[in-house]
């Protein structure tokens, strides 16, 4: 996806231009951007009409500062988080640099810092377990108190639910985390994601047969160690796959990788390219095996597998 297909990046204490103040901002952290977020991104829509519809997030996770680098790891870059909130109709991702001074910012402070001075906020629309400002004083019955006073109207988003669970990132994660990437995509609305530029491997894929895009993940969240079917686009052009993540012990490796082997894909080189790897469906654990055929005859059944699972759609 191309920078025009990207909500705006804009970053605190930066004020918005004109064209984009006076509109409807969204608060949240938006990790994974999932059918809640879109549930609160379909209520800022209607509120906004022809105004400027905003979506305010935190960088790094406030978890990360406050405890010290305990946090969870993301669903989602900021790339791919621009992304998809552009496509619920988000014109700006307003980024706060979430650090510890910011995190001292009192809840009154919050607002006419950021909502008055720098966006210019005339709507605020967020979920039912908003907080903002120092110890998340600035709760739903300070926010209804204290934006009439600031010109501001609050519009409160109920908690939303899919099949009987909250459509939350804490779910998400615990789904993906689990290796359970069909009962996340349920959450999400579309099958869990990651987009990365491909880098250079072992080779040991071509050797063997089964080229592999390796994909470099960083601190992102990834799916349980294991073999997944999954859906690819490389430049805009779509592909079935089958993915491992692990440490591909056979070889005694020991580093964690994400590699794809792309199906009936033309020979060519896909180093730097970026690719979306969607995983669509679990097919097993990672295992040891005891000699490069026997890994090669596993991973001919596993094509067949991710053949049959992805032309079920599971």
């Amino acid at each position: 996806m191309d920078l025009q297909n990207r909500a705006r990046l804009a970053r605190y204490p930066r004020k918005l231009p004109e064209r984009w103040r006076g509109g409807v901002v969204a608060i949240g952290n938006f990790d994974g951007v999932h059918l809640g977020h879109a549930k609160v991104m379909e209520v800022a829509r209607q509120v906004a009409g022809e105004s400027p519809l905003v979506a305010l997030s935190f960088y790094p996770h406030p978890i990360r500062v406050l405890r010290g680098g305990d946090e969870p790891r993301c669903i989602s870059s900021v790339r791919e988080k621009a992304e998809r909130l552009a496509e619920l109709g988000v014109e700006v991702l307003y980024l706060v640099h979430f650090t510890r001074a910011f995190s001292r910012l009192s809840a009154i402070e919050f607002i006419t810092r950021v909502l008055v001075e720098a966006i210019g906020a005339k709507s605020v629309v967020v979920g039912e377990d908003v907080a903002v400002g120092h110890n998340r004083e600035g709760n739903l019955d300070f926010l209804r108190r204290e934006l009439p006073l600031h010109g501001i109207a609050l519009h409160v988003v109920p908690r939303f639910e899919v099949n009987g669970s909250r459509a939350g990132s804490r779910a998400v994660r615990s789904y993906v985390e689990a290796g359970d990437v069909q009962d996340a995509a349920v959450l999400i609305g579309s099958p869990f994601t990651i987009s990365a530029r491909v880098g250079h491997g072992d080779k040991r894929g071509s050797a063997i047969g089964f080229p592999t895009a390796n994909i470099a993940v960083g601190r992102r969240l990834i799916p349980k160690r294991g073999v997944y079917a999954c859906l690819v686009e490389v430049e805009g052009k779509h592909y079935k796959a089958v993915a491992n993540i692990g440490i591909r012990p056979t070889f005694n490796a020991r580093d964690e990788r994400l590699e794809v082997h792309i199906l009936d894909f033309p020979p060519h080189s896909l180093y730097g390219k970026r690719m979306h790897v969607s995983f669509v469906a679990r097919l097993r654990e990672e295992k040891k095996f005891s000699s490069v055929e026997e890994l090669c005859a596993q991973i001919s059944r596993d094509v067949e597998a991710a053949r049959e699972a992805l032309a079920h759609g599971r």
